[in-house]
């Protein structure tokens, strides 16, 4: 009776699991010949992604020289450039088919090894360099059949193209600069329709008359994904005025080095499917208060030059007013000095609309534990937080208030002071009410009234009311964890029996890095702790 064979489609599910595992993979060429022929086109999608070294190289080159058609043979042969054995030998498997990402990168790296192989460099001429690079892009643009992504060169491709470009046709991705000559945009527009995530390098300021971009953009018919870096904060406005007739494919936009947001793409623009949105580098970012995102999932605004002007409101706002509670990811920077209401604000907005929040940023400071601690009962999606000590502004108001009293006006530490100006007398003491509390927390800061330090209050909530999900905390600023502090953080959290083990990171503390390693050493050795990291540094 013969052995019962796996059906194709079955083996190809099970390897698709193991795209990135490529020993196994290897592995799975041998088992027999079914396996090997499913196996080698997921191998060859991205060849130069399983191997650096100078032999996995060598063998790459030798096996697509094989791919290319008898007349690039013929021609390189008559050149001089491959050998005439190689003229009658064909490959096994037609791996130029399977290939799905090609640049000029890759192919300059593919014939300077080839040369580096089979010749002395320096024998080796120009010309013969470029008609080698020539017939090898022939070979990619006419034989990858599965081709979905490319980086375009600067360089007429179309005229390597035979029967109408076929391979650019099924282009999802295309990665380019605004340097890129604007008839090889115009060529691509009448081939390529159905490309859905641009990746573009604005280091050109666009003329009135290179419109070759644009009317790519304009031509495809679906474009959902969109990443824009820009350098010397060069802005195009007329690619936003075009990407702007996508805004209802538009599903996310990343957004790296401009002065402003794109006006023409942004200004009192609502983006209806929209789940993902970037920003780095940007200065000015109130145009935000004009946009609608009512599906994002994730926001990120990140490393902006400005962040000493940049207040929380701001987000507050966007989060509060543009979405429907489908946030996932929350990640911001703003300055650590912002007032008490924005904070509390801030806080209050994510734990009545972000009820599916997984990753978040927050600043808190001892004014705000109570809506953490609300915030953290709340959203159990939470598996990520990073929690930066903010600075208050209005308590740096006080304190500059209270330092400023003469050094002969008593203060009574056993009682409460009244924040009321006018219950100070006339020689400057401080007249206390029987049941006055509303001073006492800063007293208790001030002057070391109080048994639980703010430090043991935070942890204690942290590790009582976070989710049994969280698996990374990022605790950033000047807190003073004691050793007690952080040892009782753990116990609680051991209490909770999680299985996830935590990451923790402790940034710019005043803990020794000593004292804090000591004591994740011990849990990471009991499991409680995945990882940890602790370090000072002195932001610019």
């Amino acid at each position: 009776m013969a052995p019962l064979q796996i059906p194709d489609d079955c083996i190809l599910n099970i390897l698709k699991f193991l795209y990135k595992d490529h020993k196994t993979l290897f592995s799975c060429l041998l088992i027999n010949k079914q396996w090997c022929e499913i196996t080698v086109p997921i191998l060859w999608r991205k060849p130069w992604k399983l191997g650096i070294s100078t032999e996995f190289w060598e063998f790459i080159t030798d096996s697509l020289i094989l791919c290319l058609s008898d007349y690039s043979k013929q021609v390189l042969h008559i050149n001089g450039i491959i050998p005439s054995n190689i003229l009658s030998q064909k490959p096994k498997f037609n791996y130029i088919s399977y290939i799905k990402y090609i640049s000029q990168d890759i192919i300059t790296k593919f014939v300077n090894n080839y040369i580096t192989l089979n010749f002395e460099e320096e024998t080796f001429s120009l010309m013969h360099k470029n008609l080698l690079f020539e017939e090898i892009w022939k070979m990619f643009l006419n034989q990858c059949n599965s081709l979905k992504s490319i980086t375009l060169p600067n360089i007429k491709i179309i005229n390597y193209l035979q029967d109408e470009g076929n391979c650019l046709k099924n282009i999802k991705k295309l990665i380019c600069s605004t340097e890129i000559d604007s008839s090889l945009f115009l060529d691509l527009s009448k081939i390529c329709q159905n490309i859905t995530k641009f990746i573009i390098i604005q280091n050109k300021n666009l003329e009135n008359n290179e419109i070759g971009l644009n009317t790519l953009i304009e031509s495809q018919n679906n474009i959902e994904h969109i990443k824009i870096e820009s350098f010397m904060n060069i802005e195009n406005d007329t690619l936003a005025k075009s990407l702007r007739l996508h805004i209802n494919s538009l599903k996310s936009i990343t957004l790296k080095n401009f002065n402003s947001l794109p006006y023409s793409l942004f200004y009192n623009s609502e983006f209806p499917n929209l789940k993902i949105l970037k920003i780095k580098l940007i200065n000015n970012l109130k145009i935000l208060d004009t946009i609608k995102l009512p599906n994002l999932e994730i926001l990120e605004i990140l490393n902006n030059s400005n962040l000493i002007d940049q207040t929380i409101d701001l987000y507050s706002k966007l989060i509060s007013t543009t979405t429907n509670g489908n946030l996932k990811k929350i990640n911001l920077e703003v300055s650590n000095d912002q007032c008490f209401d924005d904070l509390k604000d801030f806080i209050e907005i994510i734990t009545n609309h972000c009820i599916k929040i997984e990753y978040l940023t927050l600043w808190i400071n001892d004014k705000l534990f109570n809506n953490l601690e609300i915030l953290l009962i709340t959203c159990k999606n939470l598996n990520h937080i990073t929690i930066n000590k903010a600075i208050d502004l209005d308590w740096e108001l006080i304190d500059d208030d209270f330092n400023n009293l003469n050094d002969d006006d008593d203060i009574d530490s056993s009682a409460s002071i009244e924040s009321n100006s006018s219950n100070l007398s006339e020689n400057g003491r401080c007249n206390m009410g029987k049941n006055d509390n509303s001073w006492l927390d800063f007293l208790t800061k001030s002057v070391g009234i109080g048994v639980q330090s703010n430090e043991f209050k935070f942890l204690n909530i942290l590790a009582t009311h976070s989710s049994i999900n969280l698996s990374e905390l990022i605790i950033r600023g000047d807190w003073n964890f004691t050793r007690k502090d952080l040892v009782k953080f753990f116990e609680i959290w051991k209490e909770k029996n999680s299985s996830i083990p935590l990451k923790l990171q402790i940034v710019n503390n005043k803990t020794s890095i000593e004292t804090i390693n000591d004591v994740c050493r011990k849990y990471a050795d009991e499991g409680i702790l995945k990882d940890w990291l602790a370090y000072k540094y002195n932001r610019i």
